[in-house]
């Protein structure tokens, strides 16, 4: 089950000198740790800020839906001439694009799932083993999960 971290924890980050923060996100390229990939789940598209050495992939989980209302073909109220529309269209060239495209567009609701997650937005750490709740800043959610790394690893 993941360690999660909610609103009260983020709060304590304002706190936290910017240093103090700088000094966390470096650890991760001086302790010679391969590159960190991070995923951030929400319900619309965004610009997310990179940080140097991070990895980090969106999942737009609004993604589905348009996706259906660009590629999908009006359908008439006749269920089965609007099935023989579907079964054509579904063996043509753009029926074959919209299924790639739609089930990369369903990836982020596969790792949802698979992370057992609960709300949006998430920020995800370690393929699921860490997640920060409630905020879309990479670098805030990279600092909550360094300082509680570096508070387990404390004697």
């Amino acid at each position: 089950m993941a360690k999660r971290y909610g609103a009260s924890l983020m709060k304590l980050t304002h706190s936290v000198p910017c240093l103090f923060s700088l000094m966390l996100l470096f650890g991760i390229s001086i302790n010679g740790h391969a590159q960190v990939q991070v995923e951030v789940f929400t319900d619309m598209p965004m610009q997310l800020g990179s940080v140097l050495g991070i990895d980090v992939i969106h999942y737009d989980l609004s993604a589905p839906e348009k996706v259906k209302s660009k590629y999908l073909p009006a359908l008439p109220g006749d269920v089965g001439l609007a099935s023989q529309i579907m079964k054509n269209y579904l063996a043509s060239p753009q029926g074959q694009e919209f299924k790639a495209v739609i089930r990369e567009a369903y990836r982020g609701h596969e790792k949802m799932v698979r992370y057992q997650l609960e709300k949006i937005p998430a920020v995800v750490f370690e393929q699921g083993q860490y997640v920060v709740y409630g905020i879309t800043d990479v670098q805030k959610a990279l600092a909550l999960y360094n300082a509680h790394r570096n508070q387990r690893a404390l004697p």
